[in-house]
């Protein structure tokens, strides 16, 4: 067999097995309590076969009228990537304001970008930004 005709089987095996692992397949130990660099708590209660993932999320934002508040959150995991979403609103307290967050673990770490819908004096914002989290 010639040597590109067997790297070309060989990269083509490497790929047929990558591709029988399960999607679903997810890093260890990702359920339970994650804080990021500014306090804020994400906390991973379960995730489904399907790769949903449930959860709540309690920012620690000064000034924000829904600090310290835990609110459900609802996303999907995929291998170490992950994203989830929380409206700021439960029956006591309307922040009016969505969040999202997608990312992935490594090294136990969770690295996440976020983007923010709110409004402001009658107006439509967006701010975006990234965190990172470690297991508390």
């Amino acid at each position: 067999m010639s040597r590109p005709l067997a790297s070309i089987l060989g990269l083509s095996l490497a790929a047929l097995c990558a591709a029988a692992q399960p999607a679903s397949a997810q890093p260890p130990s990702i359920t339970g309590t994650w804080v990021n660099d500014h306090g804020s708590t994400l906390v991973i209660q379960s995730i489904g076969a399907d790769g949903s993932v449930t959860g709540t999320y309690a920012s620690s934002t000064p000034g924000y009228k829904c600090a310290g508040v835990a609110f459900p959150l609802v996303g999907w995991m995929d291998g170490s990537r992950i994203s989830y979403t929380v409206r700021w609103k439960n029956a006591s307290v309307d922040c009016t304001s969505i969040t999202s967050w997608t990312g992935y673990f490594n090294e136990g770490r969770l690295g996440v970008e976020w983007v923010l819908t709110y409004d402001e004096y009658g107006a439509s914002r967006i701010r975006t930004g990234s965190d990172s989290y470690t297991r508390r």
